[in-house]
């Protein structure tokens, strides 16, 4: 089975706890979580597309090699953490530039 890879900030408190909550909700097994400084981690975010260099955020490479960060991650990884927590997907309704301003609002208490 293909996984997506979460790379998320493992010197964050709240990022790490929200990694193992994806962790224990990941009963499909489609994510695996990786630590932004882990040695892993460090290799991939040097890897990550020009675009994304500089953002600080919770990235999901998915299955097809595609990068995403910041709201849009959020909505790939509730997608395939299955019910009922895929309906956060939901959010895509909501213009991308209001979702992403909401995480950086949430992201900016970390």
């Amino acid at each position: 089975m293909t996984q997506a890879t979460v790379l998320y900030d493992d010197a964050c408190g709240k990022c790490s706890r929200w990694a193992r909550f994806v962790e224990r909700r990941n009963r499909s097994a489609r994510l695996r979580t990786v630590g932004q400084q882990t040695e892993e981690g460090r290799s991939l975010m040097d890897s990550r597309p020009a675009k994304l260099m500089g953002v600080d955020s919770v990235f999901i490479i998915t299955e097809e090699g595609e990068w995403h960060a910041k709201s849009a991650a959020v909505c790939r990884i509730a997608l395939r953490m299955g019910f009922p927590w895929l309906l956060v997907a939901a959010m895509w309704l909501i213009p991308g530039p209001i979702r992403d301003l909401c995480y950086d609002v949430y992201a900016s208490g970390r």
